[in-house]
Order: C-alpha cells, then structure tokens, then sequence
C-alpha cells in the first residue's frame, strides 16, 4: 500500500512541476476533517526543500490529491518532538505558526524528522532546532540507518541465519 501511495503521489503531485519525493508519512491534525491526510517532504527543481500538506481526496474525480499547505524547510525554525522520553507520536512544526501533527507510529515521527535532518544538511545547511527527541534515534549513527531502518531488520535476519548455519555445522 504505501509503494502504490508513494507512487500515486509522485505522479500526481510532485512530478509534474519536476519535484523529488523524498518522505511520506500519514499524520493527523486537529483541524482536519474525514479522509486521510500526508505530509510530504521534497525538493523542487530550483533545489528547494518543501514540506507539503496533502489530503486524499475520495471522489470521482481524476484527482486523487489536494495539496492543502506547503511550506519550504528555510522557514521551519523549531521542531517539537513533544515527549523524548515517551512512545509518543505527536510532534509540532513552527513556521510562520506552529503546527500540530501525530503520526501512526513513533517511528515514523523519527523517520520524517531524520529525513528533513538529511534535507537541510544537503541543500541548506541551516539551523534548525530539534527540542523533546531522544538523540539516540535523531541522529543517525550507523550506516544501516542512511539506508532505512529497515535494513536494522535486514542485518538481524542475515545475523541469525549466519548463527544457525554455524550450528548446524558443529553438530
């Protein structure tokens, strides 16, 4: 499902106007009516990092999706992970205003902000400041990690089949 998300929101959103899709995550705002609502993270042709606010429209109509807001990363001043000491999925965003949101998962909250991290680091280099996450899943300290986190998955799998093999064959 979220290959094909992906891949509907290149097509639709991003592609036409030359825009790289970088992150999406599901999120939830407390102004938001029924349906499902994104935000993207890309980078336009002219080398801008955005945030876009994206809502799945359930119509008809050829449009799958609305872009609702979007916001480049050079105006993003502070983020909020809320509670680092907790399993807790919502986090705040200030731009011009702060900004609201909770993901599905906590994971996926670390994911999008590792991911605006790698953002500015490339194509800005400005600061911008992370307040309430625990550092230790903020920064990126492994080489699986630049790849996905599921490539900690991954590494774990050819782990233990590398541990049953050397078992079998001590038998």
């Amino acid at each position: 499902m979220a290959v094909l998300l992906r891949k509907a929101l290149k097509k639709e959103i991003f592609h036409p106007n030359g825009d790289r899709l970088f992150a999406v995550i599901e999120v939830k705002t407390a102004l938001q009516e029924d349906g499902k609502y994104y935000l993207c993270s890309s980078v336009t042709n002219c080398k801008e990092v955005q945030i876009t606010f994206v809502k799945n429209v359930l119509s008809r109509q050829s449009k799958q999706f609305e872009t609702i807001n979007t916001w480049y990363l050079e105006d993003l001043k502070l983020v909020d992970g809320k509670e680092a000491d907790q399993d807790n999925p919502h986090f705040d965003m200030h731009f011009d205003k702060v900004y609201g949101w909770e993901t599905s998962s906590t994971a996926s909250k670390y994911t999008f902000v590792r991911c605006l991290q790698e953002l500015n680091h490339h194509y800005l280099g400005k600061e911008i400041i992370f307040v309430n996450f625990d550092i230790d899943f903020l920064i990126e300290t492994s080489s699986s990690m630049n790849r996905g986190d599921c490539m900690l998955a991954l590494n774990m799998c050819v782990l233990y089949i590398c541990n049953c093999v050397c078992v079998s064959l001590c038998r």
